[in-house]
């Protein structure tokens, strides 16, 4: 695993950790702002994936290596970070147009296009190209500098995660960035281990949240909220406040999505159930009233969801949702609205949990 940076904290201090900002850096700068971040005291981890997914990857950068001017700031690498580098300087010209058709939007793309650059002829490929990388050399540097881990006296950041070994500085670097679903696993460093890279609301134990799950038995913590990945998504900062060697944990979260009042009171009958978002497949009983009946194939439950939220995939009927996602709120609630589907509208409830509520209850 590539560079590895260890810090001992001192007897006092909080440490803000984010994750998965995936270019939106104006959450991150509200974020700070909200739990009163002060760069010279408080430190800040920011576990990677700062980039792609949206159209702001140049100013995620500036605002970024702003923030990393402090000695308390440490950026991490994340797999999303490396298509910049990719692009610059590893794919060969198929490679190269095979990603551009695939995401228009990247980092590299938008560098280019900053510069009048908006079409790369093969004939042209490798000096246009290093137009690119000349003009952005220090952006550039700094993306690719990004170490994998920070390490202090009782916790490991790291994107997605480290190998169950003694020796686990020696973890592959596709399993350090890209291991899906990190807390299925263990590990045996003695030490806690926060990622991010996975959105929390995958799991089951997130109970149809996506605020961190902190595993005590495996000293493990996923502090992703899904942002731009999840329909439904949030930025968390998950702050760690160290009095000597006793470590306390507290979460403050917010959303990009409009914020609206609940007119009326509403006690919902419903459980929401877990669908796992990457092995499932669904057979569908009815549609009533806007909302379809689905049985889950490998589990034979069934639930609810709204008739605007099936799709198909090869033939097979999928739910990125839990189902059931019938949400109990209170009058003059805040929540955050994150669209509406039929009579339906998908919220996240102050209490974090995701899902609908009729639409007439918000104003």
């Amino acid at each position: 695993m590539k560079k590895i940076i260890y810090h001992q904290l001192p007897d006092k201090c909080r440490i803000i950790a984010v994750s998965d900002i995936h270019t939106c850096w104006f959450l991150l700068d509200g974020i700070l702002k909200k739990v009163g971040y002060k760069p010279n005291i408080d430190y800040l981890v920011i576990i990677g994936d700062i980039l792609e997914h949206g159209d702001q990857n140049l100013p995620t950068i500036e605002y970024v290596r702003r923030l990393c001017r402090y000695d308390r700031v440490f950026c991490l690498m994340g797999n999303n970070d490396t298509a910049s580098y990719h692009m610059a300087y590893k794919y060969d010209y198929n490679k190269f147009m095979l990603k551009r058709s695939k995401k228009p939007h990247n980092t590299f793309l938008q560098m280019a296009a900053q510069i009048g650059i908006t079409e790369f002829p093969e004939n042209k490929f490798d000096l246009l190209r290093k137009k690119v990388i000349d003009a952005f050399k220090p952006e550039l540097d700094f993306i690719q500098s990004r170490p994998y881990v920070l390490e202090t006296q009782n916790h490991i950041f790291i994107h997605a995660g480290i190998e169950n070994r003694q020796d686990w500085q020696n973890t592959s670097d596709t399993f350090a960035l890209t291991k899906p679903f990190y807390l299925r696993e263990t590990q045996c460093s003695g030490k806690w281990v926060v990622v991010g890279h996975f959105p929390c609301y995958n799991y089951k134990r997130a109970c149809n949240t996506n605020l961190p799950i902190i595993d005590k038995n495996k000293q493990m913590i996923c502090i992703d909220g899904g942002l731009t990945i999840k329909h439904a998504c949030q930025i968390n900062a998950f702050c760690i406040t160290k009095n000597g060697s006793d470590y306390s944990y507290n979460t403050v979260w917010d959303t990009s999505f409009d914020k609206k009042i609940v007119s009326d009171s509403i006690n919902s009958e419903f459980t929401p159930i877990y669908c796992d978002p990457y092995n499932h497949n669904f057979s569908l009983i009815k549609i009533e009233n806007g909302l379809a009946l689905v049985s889950n194939d490998s589990t034979g439950q069934t639930g609810l969801i709204p008739q605007e939220k099936l799709w198909y995939e090869n033939g097979k009927l999928k739910i990125w949702y839990c189902l059931n996602g019938f949400l109990s709120v209170n009058r003059g609630e805040q929540v955050s609205l994150c669209d509406i589907h039929g009579n339906y509208a998908f919220i996240i409830a102050q209490n974090g949990q995701v899902g609908w509520i009729p639409n007439n209850l918000i104003v």
